[in-house]
């Protein structure tokens, strides 16, 4: 559906609301670019991933925010009736561990619900880390972020008021408004990305 040339990225447009506590300086917008993990590691993560984003440039599902601060993560809730539905089974490869800057699943099973790691997790969620009953049961880790993290995930989300742990008045998340998808441009005489175009509805 998105190509065969990778790896795969995801731009994710933010909103940040009056009560976060830099808002007069930096205002409400800010954005963060993912770059997808190789498909051939962990495929199912990578496509429903990639599937949330389809969605919402389609108009199918456009609903998101940065809910919780953790010493550790920071989760995005995705609602409960998002129509990308949670993986069928862990899937996890340990060519691509949850360091710092990184993106998984959070929930058993994994998703559609994800997390950011604002440090090294290999440890907190890779294998064993959940049960003690599975030594190789982990989150899955689908992506990167490759812009954005220092100035717009450390310096900004972090600070979400009504932290650490779930934050319920949705007045003091940070929003999802818009998610894109950037696909590597196929042609061998260039070089960079173009937003990938949903393909069109048939109207019979």
């Amino acid at each position: 559906r998105y190509g065969s040339v990778e790896p795969y990225r995801v731009r994710i447009d933010l909103e940040f609301q009056p009560s976060i506590p830099d808002y007069e300086e930096n205002g409400s917008k800010g954005s963060i670019l993912i770059e997808m993990a190789p498909s051939s590691l962990v495929p199912h993560s990578v496509y429903n991933f990639m599937e949330e984003a389809k969605n919402w440039m389609m108009g199918i599902w456009m609903m998101g925010a940065f809910h919780r601060v953790a010493g550790h993560v920071l989760q995005v809730t995705v609602g409960f009736s998002n129509p990308v539905k949670h993986l069928a089974f862990q899937e996890y490869s340990e060519k691509y561990p949850h360091k710092k800057g990184t993106v998984g699943y959070c929930g058993r099973p994994s998703g559609p619900c994800w997390y950011v790691s604002i440090q090294d997790n290999t440890r907190n969620h890779g294998p064993g880390s959940q049960q003690k009953k599975n030594p190789y049961e982990a989150d899955a880790c689908f992506g990167r972020i490759i812009e954005g993290f220092d100035d717009v995930v450390v310096k900004r989300i972090t600070r979400m008021p009504g932290g650490p742990g779930f934050i319920n008045d949705p007045t003091k998340h940070v929003l999802i408004k818009r998610m894109t998808i950037y696909v590597p441009v196929s042609d061998d005489t260039a070089d960079g990305y173009v937003e990938w175009q949903p393909p069109k509805q048939s109207s019979v």
